[in-house]
């Protein structure tokens, strides 16, 4: 969990310290963590979506996720429809759709 606070930091920071991640005494590695708690909330978003019948989602996550969020989005129906890089490079906004018969 991330938010932008540019007046006091000047970039991205847990707003939650994730205390399973070896930054904190835990025993997993950080990026990973995240990684997959953040894939674990698009999951979410798009399972409650889907039960009723949403057209779709947009989100801003790392880059580097986004073909598990792909798989995540079909699994429930949906397909990616866009990914825009931020300027830095390391985040995406990502967006998808509902599918319908079939039809991309």
């Amino acid at each position: 969990m991330t938010h932008k606070d540019e007046a006091e930091s000047g970039g991205w920071e847990l707003v939650m310290p994730f205390v399973a991640c070896q930054s904190q005494g835990g025993l997993y590695e950080d990026r990973a963590f995240v990684a997959g708690f953040q894939a674990g909330q698009v999951d979410r978003a798009l399972a409650a979506i889907a039960a009723v019948e949403g057209e779709g989602l947009m989100v801003t996550v790392p880059g580097g996720i986004v073909k598990q969020l792909d798989l995540i989005a079909m699994r429930y129906g949906y397909h990616m429809i866009e990914k825009a890089p931020y300027e830095d490079g390391a985040w995406v906004t990502w967006s998808c759709r509902r599918s319908f018969d079939g039809v991309v």
